[in-house]
């Protein structure tokens, strides 16, 4: 009962904090009973908005890749990938990278259905620039492959005229990219969590940045932490890099500047074993968390603090702010996804 009284207030009361306003819109998608034992096949996995927000595209825990449209609250769709698999969006060119059930890896064109095939292999991770025009991928070995793909390799090109994509090359990481691997939006920036067992010390994971301009490691970030992550990301002006950490079955998260290696965000000892979900917003001046005991809370990175705090009935899976500031979307484990009205007064 009390977790249904907090939701009704949510639903209908504007949550605020320094600087910062979240006050529920609308759901997308019909509320289910959530499932012990494992996720509902409807829950959102991960989430992306389109350019101009008026779309979200949801990859499904079944495998299901769905298009919902914002204004009328209807979804289509697109395409299916294996469960369990990831996908990567390129919001400038509004793309996915998908890995598919032969494990091939294909770029799908949103717009005209069509799909190009990037490259095969058993690949664990992989991520895309927002324009599209850069791939990373790894096997979860110690190797990062770059590939370069011509904005003609996704689409009908004219006769004579199609580019094949291209590996552009291969970087030599420190530890396996066991805990994911992602593209700065802009391209420069590669961020990859590798992990190691050590005897008497366990798992722990570390993440390496590398340019993909000067092909060289920049900095080594330690999360000091044993256990993998569920997130990896940059900030979208590729000025912070966000990572969730796990210890002692607590969770926590971590902020780091790229350029000085300052820590500017370090939370543990959280009450849910995972924190499963992050996103910058598009400001980067906030961080928003979700987690298995259902917390949402919006950090402002620059006072280190929990500006905005709610718990929902059940747990959260993924979160998206999208790309004009318009919308956070909360995708909770009773396969809803909740749209709430975000606004920065910074």
């Amino acid at each position: 009962m009390k977790n249904l009284l907090a939701l009704f207030f949510f639903n209908v009361l504007c949550l605020s904090g320094q600087g910062a306003t979240l006050e529920f819109a609308f759901q997308l998608g019909e509320k289910q009973e959530p499932r012990l034992d494992r996720l509902l096949p409807d829950v959102a996995q991960q989430m992306a908005f389109n350019k101009d927000d008026t779309k979200l595209i949801v990859k499904q825990m079944g495998g299901t890749v769905v298009i919902w449209d914002v204004q009328t609250r209807e979804n289509r769709i697109v395409c299916s990938i294996p469960e369990k698999r990831w996908f990567a969006y390129a919001v400038d060119t509004d793309q996915l990278l998908v890995k598919a059930a032969d494990e091939s890896i294909a770029i799908f064109h949103l717009a005209s259905s069509t799909e190009v095939t990037l490259t095969k292999g058993v690949y664990e991770s992989g991520s895309l620039s927002s324009d599209g025009a850069l791939t990373v991928l790894s096997e979860g070995d110690e190797q990062i492959e770059v590939w370069g793909i011509k904005p003609s390799d996704t689409i009908e090109a004219p006769e004579g005229e199609q580019v094949l994509p291209q590996k552009l090359k291969t970087l030599e990481t420190t530890m396996p990219i066991r805990n994911g691997l992602t593209l700065s939006d802009d391209g420069r920036f590669i961020a990859a969590a590798g992990g190691s067992y050590r005897d008497g010390e366990g798992h722990r994971t570390a993440i390496e940045i590398w340019s993909t301009v000067s092909e060289h490691q920049i900095r080594i970030f330690d999360t000091g932490e044993i256990l993998g992550v569920w997130n990896v990301l940059f900030s979208p002006d590729a000025k912070l890099l966000a990572v969730d950490t796990q210890k002692n079955a607590q969770s926590g998260i971590r902020v780091w500047e790229i350029e000085t290696g300052r820590k500017l965000l370090a939370k543990s000892g959280f009450e849910a074993y995972w924190t499963r979900a992050l996103a910058f917003s598009p400001s980067g001046e906030y961080l928003a968390s979700g987690d298995e005991a259902a917390n949402l809370r919006v950090w402002d990175i620059s006072k280190g603090e929990s500006v905005i705090w709610e718990t929902y009935p059940t747990g959260i899976q993924s979160l998206a702010f999208s790309p004009k500031g318009n919308y956070l979307a909360v995708a909770l484990w009773d396969a809803t996804v909740q749209i709430l009205h975000w606004e920065d007064k910074q």
